[in-house]
C-alpha cells in the first residue's frame, strides 16, 4: 500500500507540473483563430426576430 501511495503522489506531482507548464505557455502566448463564415442569404431575414 505504501508503494501505491508513493507512485500515486509521484504521478500527481508530474501531472501538476505538466498542467502548470501548459497554463504558463497558454497564458503567455497570443493565439488567434480564423473561421470562415459565409454570408447568410437575404431570404433568411424573414425569420429574424429583429426587424
Amino acid at each position: 500500500m505504501s508503494k501505491l501511495n508513493f507512485y500515486t503522489s509521484k504521478i500527481l506531482s508530474y501531472a501538476a507540473a505538466f498542467l502548470t507548464a501548459v497554463l504558463f505557455v497558454g497564458a503567455n502566448s497570443a493565439s488567434s483563430c480564423m473561421v470562415y463564415q459565409p454570408k447568410a442569404p437575404a431570404s433568411l431575414s424573414r425569420f429574424s426576430k429583429i426587424k
